[in-house]
């Protein structure tokens, strides 16, 4: 405010000073014609102005710089407060999004020391396995020797004969047994 009213003064004092000057001249030289008066802007640039004429244009251009540096400061004071309320809205869900990346984390590597552990069972289980199978190979083998040599001993064995022994035993069991039931 107190820059437009320095301006409006400073404006006043150029116009009087210019009606001045300009009174001075055709007092002096009355015979020749008055000149216009210099536009605020004149268009022979900065030498051709008066100092006072400098000093309003210096001061136009330091209200029109004023203001842009007010709107460029406000506007990156709203830039400054979207991004913080961005950041204050954003980084708490990137905090929850790596807490629960890190526990997923935590559970991949518990699955992984499990899948580790059953693997080992596993080939435990493998060998015990194997072994088993070498032993049952064992059994087998012990085994066809013990039933072909039980084969050969029973293709042995006179049947006929066998036959009439058990006939004979029961001819003598059966009067025991017709005298113990009595």
């Amino acid at each position: 405010m107190a820059d437009n009213d320095e301006i409006k003064v400073l404006e006043a004092n150029s116009e009087a000073t210019e009606k001045t000057e300009e009174t001075v001249e055709t007092e002096e030289t009355a015979a020749v014609a008055v000149e216009p008066v210099p536009s605020k802007k004149p268009e022979h640039g900065i030498s051709a102005m008066s100092d006072h004429e400098l000093l309003v244009e210096l001061l136009k251009e330091q209200k029109k710089a004023g203001r842009r540096s007010l709107i460029t400061t406000a506007a990156l004071v709203a830039i400054c407060l979207m991004i913080g309320i961005s950041l204050l809205v954003i980084i708490p869900r990137v905090n929850a999004t790596l807490n629960n990346a890190y526990e997923a984390i935590d559970s991949i590597q518990t699955v992984v020391a499990n899948a580790d552990s059953a693997i080992g069972s596993v080939e435990k289980s493998l060998s015990g396995i194997d072994e088993m199978v070498k032993n049952v190979d064992k059994v087998v083998v012990n085994n066809t020797d013990s039933v072909s040599k039980t084969v050969d001993r029973m293709s042995k064995i006179d049947i006929d004969s066998l036959n009439k022994s058990i006939k004979d035993l029961s001819d003598i069991i059966a009067p025991m047994a017709k005298f113990f039931r009595r």
